[in-house]
């Protein structure tokens, strides 16, 4: 038989069969159709009813050295807790003293019998934590620090949580099982340690937001935390959205102040003055709004294209060879396209450029930075330190941040900061823009 002969008898038999079976085949297509629609959106309700098991999902690849402080403080506690205010706590120790002018801090541990979820009871010998340059001195109801500098923020490092060989915690939970790829971790198992009555846990970690997503809607995890935004989420009457204002973090577009003419303090003001800001979830400075050390008495650059233009003109601004390249991280691109409208409102050209990482080399710099628990400032704004990306440089604003961790008196502090709050914001190296807006999501 020819191959013309053999593809004209597979016509016709394809042909007789569908002639014989048209509505099955139409009936298959529509459901598979229907199938591929209603897949996603289903899948979540026959995750509801597993036992009591939260599953959570967490954007970002970690070793195990590097797993987030949430999950942390879950496994284990510190010396001390920090509260939401930046105030110090007691934990495993009850109390502490400072001596010597700042330079030794002694914590008194707890006589409560604590054990570690190996069954180990709990002892000051246990206190491993490895400061470099630091003499360490335990009893059997203490533990001392002498420092060779006085440094007021020291009970944040005593707040990291204590473990023992991995992750043999003191906490609420303990670690059941570890699944890694290699060095990452893909999820991490935490039970109940001795209240039984807590629900079991288990933290699924992804790549990207995007396929954080993907696993809700798949039903692979039934809670996410701290999403910037909702797009391409199967929202169904089951799931509960709560939305929150992050005052522990904060949106700024940083100058680099070392590159012309982002170096003039009048050109970072007459910005500034330009771009919009939203009053409702607006920052004001690098310092937590609930904190005891906030100043809200600084300079707010309430915008203002009038007065943009007059210090614009009193640079004496070249507008027609000026463009601003604005780098901005993937989340804020919408934050960022705004600025660059706002810019063109004053008759300034810009652009927007998308990066994954700080460049070395910027004009402004769009991204977020986490507003650490105690109001010392030191690494991210003094000239010496790395974490001062916009590369500014102050004497005045250097020693204050010198005086405020050297300062132990509280109220004595609290002026340093107010000063150092005032001072930054006159300078402006950085406009405070938002606190972010962030959405948790639960499927109950």
């Amino acid at each position: 038989m020819s191959f013309s002969r053999k593809l004209r008898f597979t016509y016709l038999f394809l042909i007789g069969i569908a002639k014989r079976q048209y509505k099955n085949i139409i009936i298959g297509l529509a459901l598979g159709a229907l199938g591929f629609y209603l897949f996603p959106k289903i899948i979540p309700y026959l995750n509801l009813k597993k036992g009591s098991v939260l599953k959570i999902g967490i954007v970002g690849r970690y070793q195990i050295g590097e797993i987030p402080s949430e999950i942390l403080e879950e496994i284990s506690y510190g010396l001390v807790q920090v509260s939401e205010k930046g105030e110090y706590l007691p934990k495993l120790a009850l109390g502490w003293k400072i001596e010597d002018e700042g330079k030794k801090y002694t914590f008194n541990i707890t006589p409560e019998k604590i054990y570690w979820h190996d069954g180990k009871e709990f002892s000051s010998s246990d206190i491993n934590y490895n400061f470099k340059g630091v003499e360490i001195q335990t009893t059997p109801d203490s533990i001392s620090f002498t420092l060779k500098e006085p440094l007021s923020p020291f009970p944040v490092f005593v707040s990291k949580p204590l473990f023992r060989q991995g992750l043999i915690g003191l906490g609420e939970y303990k670690v059941q099982k570890i699944s890694q790829k290699g060095k990452i971790i893909q999820s991490l198992y935490l039970i109940p340690w001795q209240n039984k009555s807590l629900p079991k846990k288990i933290y699924r970690f992804y790549q990207t937001e995007e396929d954080l997503k993907t696993a809700f809607n798949l039903g692979e995890i039934n809670i996410v935390n701290n999403l910037l935004d909702l797009n391409n989420l199967y929202l169904s009457k089951n799931i509960q959205i709560n939305k929150k204002l992050l005052n522990n973090a904060y949106i700024g577009l940083f100058y680099n102040t070392s590159k012309p003419p982002y170096s003039s303090k009048t050109f970072r003001q007459a910005l500034a003055y330009c771009l919009d800001k939203d009053p409702e979830t607006r920052a004001t400075g690098p310092i937590n709004p609930l904190s005891w050390a906030y100043n809200p008495d600084v300079k707010l650059y309430q915008k203002d294209l009038a007065h943009a233009q007059k210090l614009l003109e009193d640079e004496k601004i070249d507008k027609t060879n000026l463009k601003i390249i604005i780098s901005s991280f993937p989340q804020f691109e919408k934050i960022a396209n705004k600025i660059k409208e706002n810019l063109g409102e004053i008759g300034l050209n810009s652009e927007v450029k998308i990066v994954n990482t700080i460049p070395e080399d910027f004009d402004v710099l769009l991204m977020a930075r986490e507003i650490p628990p105690d109001p010392d400032q030191y690494y991210f704004w003094h000239s010496t330190q790395a974490g001062n990306i916009s590369k500014f440089k102050s004497p005045r604003i250097d020693k204050l941040l010198e005086d405020g961790r050297k300062t132990i008196k509280k109220e004595e502090r609290k002026n340093i900061y107010f000063d150092f709050q005032r001072f930054l914001s006159e300078e402006i190296p950085v406009v405070f823009l938002s606190h972010p807006v962030v959405y948790s999501i639960i499927r109950k």
